[in-house]
Protein backbone atom coordinates (compact mmCIF):
# COMPACT_ATOMS: atom_id res chain seq x y z
CA UNK A 1 0.00 0.00 0.00
CA UNK A 2 0.83 3.53 -0.50
CA UNK A 3 0.41 5.57 2.49
CA UNK A 4 -0.81 9.22 1.43
CA UNK A 5 -2.05 11.99 3.73
CA UNK A 6 -5.89 10.81 2.60
CA UNK A 7 -5.08 7.27 3.71
CA UNK A 8 -3.28 4.10 2.04
CA UNK A 9 -3.87 3.11 -1.24
CA UNK A 10 -3.33 0.52 -3.93
CA UNK A 11 -3.64 0.87 -7.47
CA UNK A 12 -7.38 -0.80 -7.26
CA UNK A 13 -8.51 1.11 -4.01
CA UNK A 14 -7.27 4.40 -5.46
CA UNK A 15 -8.94 4.09 -8.95
CA UNK A 16 -12.09 3.37 -7.13
CA UNK A 17 -12.15 6.20 -5.76
CA UNK A 18 -11.19 8.57 -8.07
CA UNK A 19 -14.25 7.20 -10.32
CA UNK A 20 -16.69 7.75 -7.61
CA UNK A 21 -14.90 11.51 -7.33
CA UNK A 22 -15.25 11.67 -11.48
CA UNK A 23 -18.59 10.98 -11.32
CA UNK A 24 -19.83 13.22 -9.15
CA UNK A 25 -17.83 16.32 -10.12
CA UNK A 26 -18.29 15.98 -13.64
CA UNK A 27 -21.53 14.76 -13.93
CA UNK A 28 -22.58 17.47 -16.06
CA UNK A 29 -20.34 17.00 -18.36
CA UNK A 30 -21.13 13.67 -18.76
CA UNK A 31 -18.80 11.64 -17.50
CA UNK A 32 -17.66 8.22 -19.04
CA UNK A 33 -15.57 5.68 -17.28
CA UNK A 34 -13.97 3.17 -19.55
CA UNK A 35 -13.69 -0.46 -17.48
CA UNK A 36 -10.09 -1.80 -17.81
CA UNK A 37 -11.00 -4.88 -19.55
CA UNK A 38 -9.74 -6.61 -21.77
CA UNK A 39 -7.19 -3.27 -21.24
CA UNK A 40 -7.07 0.57 -20.93
CA UNK A 41 -6.07 2.83 -23.90
CA UNK A 42 -3.92 5.05 -21.69
CA UNK A 43 -7.69 6.60 -20.49
CA UNK A 44 -9.72 5.21 -17.37
CA UNK A 45 -12.66 7.83 -18.15
CA UNK A 46 -13.46 11.01 -20.01
CA UNK A 47 -16.03 13.97 -20.26
CA UNK A 48 -17.85 13.60 -23.55
CA UNK A 49 -19.07 17.53 -23.74
CA UNK A 50 -15.52 19.32 -22.56
CA UNK A 51 -12.87 16.90 -23.53
CA UNK A 52 -10.96 16.07 -20.11
CA UNK A 53 -9.53 12.35 -20.26
CA UNK A 54 -8.49 11.11 -17.01
CA UNK A 55 -6.15 7.86 -15.89
CA UNK A 56 -5.66 6.90 -12.28
CA UNK A 57 -2.18 5.74 -10.96
CA UNK A 58 -1.49 4.60 -7.11
CA UNK A 59 1.65 2.60 -6.93
CA UNK A 60 0.89 -0.81 -4.70
CA UNK A 61 3.87 -0.09 -2.28
CA UNK A 62 4.80 2.91 -0.85
CA UNK A 63 7.69 4.22 -2.73
CA UNK A 64 10.28 7.48 -1.52
CA UNK A 65 10.81 10.77 -3.30
CA UNK A 66 13.05 9.59 -6.12
CA UNK A 67 11.53 6.44 -6.67
CA UNK A 68 8.29 8.11 -7.02
CA UNK A 69 8.99 10.29 -9.19
CA UNK A 70 9.79 7.77 -11.50
CA UNK A 71 7.24 5.81 -11.43
CA UNK A 72 5.15 8.32 -12.05
CA UNK A 73 6.81 9.58 -15.23
CA UNK A 74 6.92 6.33 -16.60
CA UNK A 75 2.78 5.99 -16.23
CA UNK A 76 2.96 9.16 -17.95
CA UNK A 77 5.10 7.77 -20.90
CA UNK A 78 3.26 4.80 -21.23
CA UNK A 79 -0.18 5.84 -20.71
CA UNK A 80 0.32 8.74 -23.64
CA UNK A 81 2.11 6.49 -26.07
CA UNK A 82 -1.16 4.40 -25.81
CA UNK A 83 -3.16 6.96 -27.09
CA UNK A 84 -1.32 6.83 -30.76
CA UNK A 85 -0.81 2.70 -30.16
CA UNK A 86 -5.07 2.75 -29.63
CA UNK A 87 -5.37 5.27 -32.24
CA UNK A 88 -8.22 3.09 -34.60
CA UNK A 89 -9.85 1.91 -31.01
CA UNK A 90 -9.89 4.91 -29.14
CA UNK A 91 -12.69 7.05 -31.52
CA UNK A 92 -15.72 4.27 -31.07
CA UNK A 93 -15.44 4.79 -27.42
CA UNK A 94 -14.97 8.82 -27.28
CA UNK A 95 -17.21 9.58 -30.35
CA UNK A 96 -16.97 13.13 -31.71
CA UNK A 97 -14.99 14.09 -28.22
CA UNK A 98 -11.85 15.62 -28.89
CA UNK A 99 -9.36 15.20 -25.84
CA UNK A 100 -8.42 18.99 -24.72
CA UNK A 101 -6.76 17.92 -21.65
CA UNK A 102 -5.35 14.38 -20.14
CA UNK A 103 -5.07 14.50 -16.26
CA UNK A 104 -2.53 11.76 -14.48
CA UNK A 105 -5.03 11.68 -11.08
CA UNK A 106 -2.55 10.25 -8.24
CA UNK A 107 -2.27 10.71 -4.60
CA UNK A 108 0.26 13.16 -4.39
CA UNK A 109 3.49 13.96 -6.19
CA UNK A 110 6.51 16.19 -5.38
CA UNK A 111 8.90 16.98 -7.95
CA UNK A 112 8.43 19.89 -10.29
CA UNK A 113 10.48 17.47 -12.81
CA UNK A 114 7.32 15.72 -12.93
CA UNK A 115 5.58 18.68 -14.36
CA UNK A 116 8.53 19.09 -17.21
CA UNK A 117 8.07 16.27 -17.64
CA UNK A 118 4.37 16.65 -18.92
CA UNK A 119 4.94 19.67 -20.67
CA UNK A 120 7.55 17.23 -23.12
CA UNK A 121 5.15 14.30 -23.76
CA UNK A 122 2.27 16.92 -24.77
CA UNK A 123 4.31 18.53 -27.48
CA UNK A 124 5.01 14.97 -28.92
CA UNK A 125 1.38 13.75 -28.56
CA UNK A 126 0.44 16.64 -30.37
CA UNK A 127 2.76 16.58 -32.78
CA UNK A 128 1.21 12.88 -33.78
CA UNK A 129 -1.77 14.96 -35.41
CA UNK A 130 -4.32 12.32 -34.17
CA UNK A 131 -8.31 13.94 -35.20
CA UNK A 132 -9.38 13.36 -31.40
CA UNK A 133 -6.80 15.32 -29.97
CA UNK A 134 -7.20 18.95 -29.77
CA UNK A 135 -4.06 21.05 -30.94
CA UNK A 136 -3.61 22.83 -27.65
CA UNK A 137 -3.96 19.41 -25.90
CA UNK A 138 -2.23 19.36 -22.39
CA UNK A 139 -0.93 16.55 -20.12
CA UNK A 140 -1.72 17.63 -16.11
CA UNK A 141 -1.18 15.79 -12.98
CA UNK A 142 -3.44 16.45 -9.71
CA UNK A 143 -2.94 14.86 -6.60
CA UNK A 144 -5.55 14.35 -3.87
CA UNK A 145 -5.89 18.43 -2.78
CA UNK A 146 -7.69 18.73 -6.52
CA UNK A 147 -10.58 16.57 -5.38
CA UNK A 148 -10.29 16.85 -1.71
CA UNK A 149 -14.09 18.56 -1.03
CA UNK A 150 -15.50 15.49 -3.58
CA UNK A 151 -13.44 12.77 -1.36
CA UNK A 152 -14.31 14.49 1.92
CA UNK A 153 -18.14 14.82 0.92
CA UNK A 154 -17.80 10.44 -0.42
CA UNK A 155 -16.53 9.74 2.85
CA UNK A 156 -18.86 11.99 4.71
CA UNK A 157 -21.64 9.81 3.08
CA UNK A 158 -19.82 6.88 4.13
CA UNK A 159 -19.80 7.70 7.58
CA UNK A 160 -15.81 7.90 7.54
CA UNK A 161 -13.41 10.63 9.54
CA UNK A 162 -12.64 13.05 6.81
CA UNK A 163 -9.31 14.34 5.86
CA UNK A 164 -7.57 17.72 7.62
CA UNK A 165 -3.90 16.15 7.51
CA UNK A 166 -0.67 18.10 6.31
CA UNK A 167 1.09 15.33 5.75
CA UNK A 168 0.93 11.62 5.81
CA UNK A 169 0.42 10.20 9.70
CA UNK A 170 4.34 8.21 10.83
CA UNK A 171 5.57 8.00 13.87
CA UNK A 172 8.82 10.05 14.67
CA UNK A 173 12.15 7.81 14.01
CA UNK A 174 14.11 6.80 16.83
CA UNK A 175 17.32 8.47 16.81
CA UNK A 176 18.46 7.96 19.90
CA UNK A 177 21.32 6.05 21.01
CA UNK A 178 20.17 2.51 22.81
CA UNK A 179 22.15 2.88 25.81
CA UNK A 180 20.48 6.33 26.38
CA UNK A 181 16.93 4.99 26.20
CA UNK A 182 17.93 1.85 28.32
CA UNK A 183 18.92 4.50 31.19
CA UNK A 184 15.65 6.99 31.03
CA UNK A 185 14.14 3.49 31.22
CA UNK A 186 15.39 2.51 34.30
CA UNK A 187 15.69 6.01 35.92
CA UNK A 188 11.73 6.04 35.31
CA UNK A 189 11.08 2.43 37.07
CA UNK A 190 12.81 3.40 40.46
CA UNK A 191 10.68 6.49 39.87
CA UNK A 192 7.18 4.37 39.47
CA UNK A 193 8.50 2.32 42.50
CA UNK A 194 9.32 4.83 44.78
CA UNK A 195 6.70 3.93 47.22
CA UNK A 196 8.75 0.93 47.23
CA UNK A 197 12.17 1.28 48.48
CA UNK A 198 11.62 -0.27 52.19
CA UNK A 199 11.06 -3.56 50.77
CA UNK A 200 14.48 -5.53 50.46
CA UNK A 201 14.03 -6.45 47.09
CA UNK A 202 13.44 -2.96 45.67
CA UNK A 203 16.57 -3.82 43.60
CA UNK A 204 14.97 -6.82 41.90
CA UNK A 205 11.67 -5.35 41.36
CA UNK A 206 13.55 -2.32 39.35
CA UNK A 207 14.99 -4.81 37.19
CA UNK A 208 12.22 -6.66 36.65
CA UNK A 209 9.92 -3.33 35.60
CA UNK A 210 12.71 -2.10 33.50
CA UNK A 211 13.21 -5.04 31.37
CA UNK A 212 9.49 -5.55 30.88
CA UNK A 213 9.49 -1.83 30.00
CA UNK A 214 12.33 -2.22 28.18
CA UNK A 215 10.93 -5.19 26.08
CA UNK A 216 7.91 -3.39 25.49
CA UNK A 217 9.49 -0.71 23.65
CA UNK A 218 11.73 -2.71 21.89
CA UNK A 219 8.68 -4.40 20.38
CA UNK A 220 6.74 -1.10 19.36
CA UNK A 221 7.68 -0.76 16.13
CA UNK A 222 7.64 -4.67 15.45
CA UNK A 223 3.85 -4.54 16.90
CA UNK A 224 2.56 -0.97 14.45
CA UNK A 225 4.71 -3.32 10.99
CA UNK A 226 2.62 -5.74 11.92
CA UNK A 227 -0.35 -4.02 11.85
CA UNK A 228 0.50 -1.70 9.37
CA UNK A 229 0.60 -4.37 6.81
CA UNK A 230 -2.41 -6.71 7.67
CA UNK A 231 -4.67 -3.39 8.22
CA UNK A 232 -3.42 -0.54 6.19
CA UNK A 233 -6.25 1.61 6.75
CA UNK A 234 -6.45 1.03 10.44
CA UNK A 235 -2.50 1.28 10.86
CA UNK A 236 -2.94 4.81 8.94
CA UNK A 237 -5.99 5.74 11.81
CA UNK A 238 -4.09 4.18 14.79
CA UNK A 239 -1.09 6.27 14.43
CA UNK A 240 -2.59 9.74 13.69
CA UNK A 241 -4.59 9.01 17.08
CA UNK A 242 -1.25 8.09 18.70
CA UNK A 243 0.46 10.98 17.31
CA UNK A 244 -2.42 13.40 18.67
CA UNK A 245 -2.49 11.71 21.79
CA UNK A 246 1.03 12.46 22.26
CA UNK A 247 0.15 15.99 22.85
CA UNK A 248 -1.99 15.04 25.43
CA UNK A 249 0.71 12.87 27.14
CA UNK A 250 3.52 15.25 27.06
CA UNK A 251 1.05 18.12 28.64
CA UNK A 252 -0.10 15.83 31.28
CA UNK A 253 3.72 15.02 32.41
CA UNK A 254 4.26 18.59 32.57
CA UNK A 255 1.21 19.23 35.15
CA UNK A 256 0.94 16.46 36.58
CA UNK A 257 1.22 16.36 40.35
CA UNK A 258 0.57 12.61 41.78
CA UNK A 259 3.34 9.84 41.98
CA UNK A 260 4.93 8.79 38.42
CA UNK A 261 3.28 5.25 38.86
CA UNK A 262 -0.01 7.02 38.52
CA UNK A 263 0.36 9.24 35.90
CA UNK A 264 2.18 6.49 33.91
CA UNK A 265 -1.51 4.51 34.47
CA UNK A 266 -3.33 7.29 33.67
CA UNK A 267 -1.67 7.60 30.28
CA UNK A 268 -2.13 4.10 29.44
CA UNK A 269 -5.55 3.32 30.09
CA UNK A 270 -6.63 6.80 28.88
CA UNK A 271 -4.83 5.59 24.79
CA UNK A 272 -6.64 2.05 25.22
CA UNK A 273 -9.87 3.57 26.10
CA UNK A 274 -9.25 6.48 22.89
CA UNK A 275 -8.58 3.65 20.40
CA UNK A 276 -11.12 1.37 21.83
CA UNK A 277 -13.79 4.18 20.79
CA UNK A 278 -11.95 5.38 17.77
CA UNK A 279 -11.31 2.21 16.21
CA UNK A 280 -13.13 -0.48 17.17
CA UNK A 281 -14.61 -3.41 15.47
CA UNK A 282 -11.14 -3.39 13.63
CA UNK A 283 -8.90 -2.98 17.01
CA UNK A 284 -10.55 -4.79 20.04
CA UNK A 285 -9.79 -4.18 23.64
CA UNK A 286 -7.27 -6.96 23.92
CA UNK A 287 -5.50 -5.29 21.05
CA UNK A 288 -5.69 -1.67 22.31
CA UNK A 289 -4.02 -2.71 25.48
CA UNK A 290 -0.86 -4.25 23.79
CA UNK A 291 -0.92 -0.86 21.90
CA UNK A 292 -1.11 1.43 24.35
CA UNK A 293 1.26 -0.93 26.62
CA UNK A 294 3.88 -0.42 23.84
CA UNK A 295 3.56 3.24 23.11
CA UNK A 296 4.08 3.84 26.26
CA UNK A 297 7.17 2.42 27.12
CA UNK A 298 8.10 3.64 24.45
CA UNK A 299 7.18 7.33 25.34
CA UNK A 300 8.73 6.30 28.57
CA UNK A 301 12.21 5.77 26.57
CA UNK A 302 12.08 8.82 24.42
CA UNK A 303 10.99 11.07 27.60
CA UNK A 304 7.67 11.74 26.25
CA UNK A 305 6.33 11.09 29.02
CA UNK A 306 8.69 12.45 32.19
CA UNK A 307 8.29 12.86 35.45
CA UNK A 308 10.75 16.01 36.12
Amino acid sequence: MFNSRFGPFDGGSWEALCQQIFKQKYKVEDYQPIPASPGDFGLEGFTLKSGWGFQCYCPNTHYERSELYEKQRDKITADLGKLHFYKDQIPRYIGTTVLNHWVLVTPEFNRHALIAHARTKELEVRSWGLPFISSDFTVLVFDGDDFIVEMNTIRASLGQSLIFDDVAPALPELNGEREDYEENVRRKSEKRLAHKTTLVDFNERVQRMHQRTLEEFLGADGLLRRIESRAPAIFSRLVRLINEFENYVVLTSDTWEGSAEALTTKVRETLEIRIVNELSPGIDSTMASAVARHMVARWLAICELDYD
